[in-house]
């Protein structure tokens, strides 16, 4: 006798019996990771009885009465019918749940993947239902052709949102098609003539906006009334022509079909997948595994199944939703005995970042220093709003970069964009040099990814007898070539900026890309009321003598501002800190002294909130408002603990004033690409 055949993979239909999102990634990544291309987040809490949380969402509409349960009706839920016909024009749905659901559990999502708990060949996948689901089952028959096109738009939007919540290329979508097959089976009534053309119309055209880069896949189901399935066809015929006919009408790849087999499911029943002709990158997945049986009785279905199908995944017939949790760890046991594990399911092909000779962690003192609380202090900036100047900049580099290529993180301090891009790219196999002249950043950032092979690590000291600090190719070996090179947040700083740019080219390969951002570049394509953030710095220092001799609590603070010389060496300080801001036109033409041709320049609003702001300047306090109590810097000696208490609250006082009391100001950034000539 032959042996059984095992599947390939496996597919999860959407809904799983358990408390959140984290938890079904968790359970399910570690146990079956290496049999999915996909994991869905369960459709848990009100999402796990698949369409029934929608009825509210109808029901809520003023345009609705409530009308008693049709015959055969999905459920024993009232049928919602229009007050007045002229109200279709008025009916509009707001938000129907789905994106923002699918936006909280991504927000999980990455962190796993990033620690290994999901496999990094694993995409996300969002499960939405085709709008004929909700209209068919909640709405009264005679009003189902006009609602549904306004549904159909909110689920379009819906849709939008997903696409731009979450990266495409980590992205999979699939519509769970069950009331079409009841039409098709004439069990559901239908409110267009020609069921089957009406219904591949449909599905073709709520396929449309999903991007090719977007993997796309479609669940036929059985339909259920609670556990009992509602529609079992007497074979796949009906499924197997849908499923061809979205092959050859789809302008995009169809990645993945999956058809249920029914629990008594013979050889007349899964005949017809012998006719399915779908193309090479479309992965067959039957639900050959019922919950509750056998591992022999999904055997038997599974060789059914192979005399017809020569190659397909494993799945159930449908979501685990309305299952008792107690059947999900056989379940979970089940998937991964029955199955081989999905051909290079980490997309590694194999391939490991290796730096070779290169020393990834210097033998240098301060690699060996405590972790500095100052250092600390700075890393919590990554949590403030205004940081997500960093997200064009993560976008641009995840699609720049190849496996085996190296990126420098110029000025990258502790690390809080590679943090970032490390959530985007995953395991993507590029090494990643971070290059900065603060040791108490860099001994941040090491304690962040010493385990991660792929960072590397480099100082830049200053050379007192030049006065400058060392160049990049000055830490770097000889015949080092990087492939891109990114500089967040910094490049408004650099004092000897022509030449630290030919350093940047001295370690670029040709045609190496540099992307560059700051919001301290004076852009003559700023919005009206847009703020270079660090020009707040200056206005802090005219408002706080304001209110220094204005304001008693600040009296002992006042001779100072008599005392000219004593002044211009706090400023000079501050000035050194924080630069003041340059022309977009002097980067540019800078840039193009030293080797790079401009490709791209280009503008965000930046919405920054004033306490965060506060936050970060006060880490800089000495620098911003040194002359309250003096600073180290300039007098050799740290203020006193209540001076450094009364700068602080001098600054938050300042800033209250320059905002009148707003929660948020609007920044303009401004992000440079360019190429290495």
């Amino acid at each position: 006798m032959s042996e059984s055949y095992v599947p390939l993979g496996a597919h999860l239909v959407g809904s799983v019996p358990l408390r959140d999102a984290d938890e079904v990634f968790r359970t399910l990544g570690e146990r079956l990771g290496d049999r999915l291309r996909r994991l869905p987040d369960g459709e848990t809490g009100p999402r796990a009885d698949w369409i029934v949380w929608q009825y509210p969402v109808l029901s809520s509409r003023p345009q609705f009465e409530v009308a008693p349960p049709a015959p055969g009706s999905y459920r024993a839920l009232p049928r919602l019918r229009l007050r007045h016909r002229e109200d279709a024009g008025e009916l509009r749905f707001g938000s129907l749940g789905y994106a923002e659901a699918a936006t909280s559990s991504y927000e999980t999502f990455p962190h796993l993947k990033r620690d290994g708990v999901v496999p990094p060949g694993c995409r996300f996948q969002v499960c939405l239902p085709t709008p004929l689901a909700p209209v068919s089952a909640f709405v009264a028959a005679d009003d189902q052709a006009v609602v549904e096109r306004t549904y159909e738009a909110a689920m379009l939007t819906e849709l939008e949102q997903i696409l731009d919540a979450v990266p495409h290329e980590q992205l999979a979508v699939q519509w769970d098609t069950n009331v079409e097959f009841g039409m098709l089976q004439e069990e559901l009534p239908a409110w267009f003539p020609d069921v089957q053309a009406g219904i591949l119309e449909r599905l073709i055209r709520i396929s449309r906006p999903v991007p090719s880069e977007v993997e796309l896949g479609f669940h036929f189901c059985l339909g259920h009334d609670e556990q009992a399935p509602r529609h079992v066809p007497k074979d796949t015929r009906k499924m197997a022509d849908v499923a061809n006919a979205l092959a050859t009408s789809l302008e995009r790849p169809l990645n993945w079909v999956h058809i249920p087999l029914a629990r008594d499911a013979d050889t007349a029943f899964v005949e017809p997948l012998q006719d399915l002709r779908l193309h090479a990158e479309t992965e067959l997945y039957l639900g050959a595994l019922h919950p509750g049986e056998t591992a022999e009785e999904s055997r038997r279905r599974i060789d059914l199944a192979h005399e017809a199908a020569p190659e397909f995944g494993l799945a159930t017939p449908c979501g685990w939703g309305r299952l008792s949790p107690r059947l999900l760890p056989e379940l979970v046991v089940a998937h991964a005995e029955l199955t081989r594990p999905v051909a290079d399911p980490e997309r590694r092909r194999g391939f490991v970042f290796d730096w070779g000779d290169f020393e990834r962690i210097p033998d240098e003192d301060w690699v060996a220093q405590p972790v500095d609380a100052f250092g600390l202090h700075y890393d919590t900036v990554e949590n403030h709003g205004w940081y997500r100047n960093l997200d064009l900049t993560v976008e641009q580099l995840a699609g720049d970069l190849r496996e085996g290529q190296i990126l420098i993180d110029y000025s990258g301090g502790t690390g809080i964009l590679l943090d970032r891009l490390r959530l985007r790219i995953f395991d993507r196999q590029v090494g990643m040099l971070i290059v900065d002249s603060s040791p108490k950043f860099l001994r941040v950032a090491l304690d962040r990814f010493r385990s991660d092979e792929r960072v590397a690590f480099r100082r830049l000291r200053y050379l007192r007898d030049e006065r400058r600090l060392q160049y990049v190719d000055e830490v770097l070996p000889a015949g080092f070539a990087a492939d891109a090179l990114v500089s967040t947040n910094a490049i408004h700083l650099y004092d000897d900026l022509e030449e630290t740019l030919r350093a940047w080219v001295r370690v670029l390969r040709p045609g190496a890309r540099v992307r560059i951002n700051s919001g301290n570049v004076r852009n003559p394509r700023a919005g009206e009321n847009e703020w270079i953030i660090d020009e707040t710095v200056y206005v802090v220092h005219e408002v706080a003598t304001g209110i220094v001799r204005t304001d008693d609590r600040y009296a002992a603070y006042r001779p100072v501002l008599e005392d000219d010389e004593r002044m211009r060496a706090y400023l000079d300080y501050r000035d050194r800190v924080f630069l003041a801001p340059r022309p977009l036109e002097y980067y540019l033409e800078t840039l193009e002294a030293a080797g790079f041709a401009i490709e791209d320049v280009a503008e965000r609003t930046i919405e920054a909130d004033v306490e965060e702001w506060y936050e970060f300047l006060a880490a800089y306090a000495d620098a911003v408002l040194g002359w309250v109590g003096g600073s180290e810097k300039v007098d050799g000696a740290p203020a006193s603990e209540g001076a450094a208490e009364d700068r602080r609250r001098l600054l938050h006082d300042a800033l209250a004033v320059i905002f009148g009391g707003r929660p948020t100001f609007r920044c303009c950034w401004t992000y440079i690409t360019a190429r290495r000539d």
